[in-house]
């Protein structure tokens, strides 16, 4: 640590120079008020020891110490005030002058050394907090050089990549499917798409396709005749009506039906729509873009989902790489959403400490960039000061449980999956479905179509060893 140390006295500015010293300190001694200021002016010190009174100076170390405070660099130091002066008038003035610590004459050897033991740690939370705000400005500043792409955020390979990628196929006007784990923002990638291409200002309309019967569904993606169902009580048009001109995004594609995979072949190879109970078709005029976090050539190959479609929308295909796999861009994206809950909650939480962001980077992520931006929100409820702390993310973050690794769609069958999704949540079926990113409706009609009524079925019918 850097000590400047202004004292007019020279046996006891000796004295605290040795003290000083002696705890591993690099000390610059000035006798008056002039050489300090020009002392801490070459070059900052982050511990400045000052007498109040200096004889023979031009300004005393009032004076010094407002000036080291307005200058550059300034407020990143620690000021000690050591003077005769022990009135609340003299207190006063010292602490609106930017005083840290205030000693009255006289200064003992043991006194000294307690105060310094404060001094010190003082010193540290300065570093660790301009530390904090420098990460921050830096992070700021790269992102604004290329490490944002619309809503996307990175600045890693991976997402420099898509960045390209979303360029490329926004040049054309070909149907994209949009493979990722669940949470790493495939609605994002189909926004920046659109946003890229010459639809961009027409409609985008995002769907997301999990969850539905095929006559809601059907209704909300062709639209409907009065009386076609029961509840229609209105012409209704479809989500490719309204979105004439622009982009339709169908989140979820591989859950929908069969019956409701044959209607959308039909839009993307006639381009035309049936509204539900009508026979006369409507054209239509709009780009599909289409994701999943299924395994879409798995999902045919077992008949769930029909080979000509899955050749009509994977015309270009776009893969999502999942946060563990590029850490690199996990500050840049906590410096974003900081931005966005700061303002929205009002609360002056501007940097995160560097052992909080350890902990999120080194977090595995299974719910990708939209668990991130759950435990930042998280975190930034329960912050109290300026800078999150480690304290504030959520438990699990902070001590994720052991044995409890996930395991992408892509490396198991969806039904081992399911089964291992229970397990991890001792049968909770609502938690489960959660973890895969499933709808409940979604998650409770695959159930029995695999035939699991109980977390203790396992494909072989014996009962699943516990999770180690």
């Amino acid at each position: 640590m850097r000590v400047l140390l202004v004292e007019d006295h020279i046996d006891i500015r000796r004295l605290f120079e040795q003290v000083i010293q002696a705890r591993g300190h690099d000390v610059t001694a000035c006798a008056d008020g002039d050489s300090a200021w020009e002392a801490f002016a070459h070059r900052p010190h982050e511990l400045v020891l000052l007498d109040w009174e200096l004889r023979g100076s031009h300004i005393d170390g009032l004076q010094l110490c407002q000036n080291i405070r307005s200058s550059s660099g300034g407020e990143r130091c620690v000021i000690v005030m050591i003077t005769a002066h022990d009135s609340p008038e003299s207190l006063r003035a010292a602490l609106q002058a930017g005083v840290n610590d205030y000693l009255v004459k006289p200064v003992g050897i043991e006194f000294l050394k307690l105060r310094l033991t404060i001094a010190e740690q003082w010193v540290e939370n300065v570093r660790r907090r301009f530390a904090a705000e420098d990460h921050a400005q830096v992070l700021q500043s790269q992102l604004a050089d290329q490490g944002k792409f619309h809503d996307l955020i990175g600045r890693s390979q991976a997402m420099m990549a898509l960045y390209a990628d979303i360029q490329r196929v926004a040049a054309v006007d070909a149907t994209v499917l949009i493979e990722g784990e669940t949470g790493t923002g495939k609605e994002l990638v189909a926004r920046a798409i659109h946003l890229s291409s010459r639809r961009a200002s027409q409609p985008f309309l995002a769907v997301n396709c999990a969850g539905f019967t095929d006559s809601i569904l059907g209704s909300q993606l062709f639209g409907h005749k009065k009386g076609a169902f029961t509840g229609a009580i209105d012409n209704q048009q479809g989500v490719f009506e309204a979105a004439e001109g622009g982009t339709i995004f169908l989140d979820e594609i591989g859950d929908i039906s069969f019956a409701v995979q044959t209607s959308l072949l039909r839009v993307l190879q006639e381009r035309e729509v049936t509204r539900l109970g009508e026979s006369r078709p409507r054209k239509v005029d709009v780009r599909v873009l289409a994701a999943t976090h299924h395994n879409l050539l798995e999902d045919m190959e077992q008949g769930t989902f029909r080979k000509d479609l899955l050749y009509r929308i994977k015309v270009a295909r776009l893969h999502l790489t999942p946060l563990r796999e590029r850490p690199d861009d996990i500050p840049y994206l906590v410096h974003a959403f900081l931005g966005q809950f700061r303002s929205v909650m009002e609360k002056p939480v501007h940097q995160v400490s560097q052992e909080a962001l350890q902990v999120l980077v080194t977090y595995a992520w299974p719910g990708n960039v939209r668990e991130l931006k759950s435990a930042v929100e998280s975190a930034m409820i329960h912050c109290k000061g300026s800078v999150l702390m480690v304290e504030d993310l959520p438990a699990e973050i902070r001590n994720p449980a052991t044995g409890t690794a996930f395991i992408p769609l892509q490396r198991q069958d969806e039904r081992t999956r399911m089964m291992g999704a229970l397990r991890q949540t001792g049968g909770n079926r609502s938690e489960a479905a959660r973890l895969l990113g499933m709808s409940r409706r979604t998650f409770y009609r695959r159930l029995a179509e695999y035939d699991i009524f109980d977390p203790a079925d396992s494909i072989s019918d014996q009962p699943l060893e516990p999770l180690t």
